[in-house]
């Protein structure tokens, strides 16, 4: 009797055991269980506060889209490309001369070339361009020269100033070439005249 008592105590014992015995991580939290109840998609705090990527603005085209020096890009499409010549800068809408000396010489470069639009070029000191074989100044529109300063241009075996606009002078201007102005006519700006305006030369000089 005694030994049919153990066996079933025995027996007792292990089905309380199997009941007891799940797989202890079954009480853990879901890793993937947030407090809300809800399953995380898978988002940090990093990813939500991450800034939103915005577009380069385009800047601001010039009033020209093309203006070489020398061979020298100054704009390109309408975007100044920051290059420049000695004694030449590009600000503001106005091309500044600062004694600036341009010579031709064997490259055979236009000095001042522009296109698509009219140019302003500011005189500032004593100014020489020389060019042989090609204009010194090109454009497809007009171009005022102003300033306190002087400029002289020598061009032979072409046009000193060839644009397809017109040429206002107000500065102190000296002009040599063959022809001397290529354009639909040449100004005097305020406070200016023109003491010569010849084929081959054009002189202007404060009133």
């Amino acid at each position: 009797m005694k030994k049919y008592l153990c066996i079933l105590l025995a027996f007792a014992l292990v089905l309380t055991l199997a009941a007891c015995g799940g797989d202890p991580s079954s009480d853990l939290p879901d890793p993937d269980v947030e407090d809300t109840g809800e399953v995380s998609d898978g988002a940090t705090p990093t990813d939500l506060d991450a800034p939103t990527a915005e577009p380069t603005p385009t800047p601001v085209p010039e009033d020209i889209t093309t203006l070489k020096v020398c061979g020298i890009s100054v704009i390109k499409n309408g975007q100044l490309t920051n290059l420049a010549y000695k004694g030449v800068k590009y600000e503001n809408g106005v091309l500044t001369l600062d004694a600036a000396v341009l010579d031709s010489g064997t490259t055979s470069d236009i000095l001042i070339e522009f296109y698509g639009g009219d140019l302003v070029i500011g005189v500032t000191g004593e100014c020489v361009f020389t060019s042989s074989g090609v204009p010194a100044v090109k454009g497809d529109g007009s171009v005022t020269i102003q300033g306190e300063g002087s400029l002289s241009i020598t061009s032979t075996e072409s046009a000193a100033i060839s644009v397809e606009g017109g040429v206002t002078v107000s500065c102190a201007l000296n002009v040599t070439g063959a022809p001397a102005v290529e354009s639909t006519g040449v100004t005097a700006g305020e406070g200016f005249s023109l003491s010569e305006n010849s084929e081959t030369s054009l002189v202007a000089a404060a009133a």
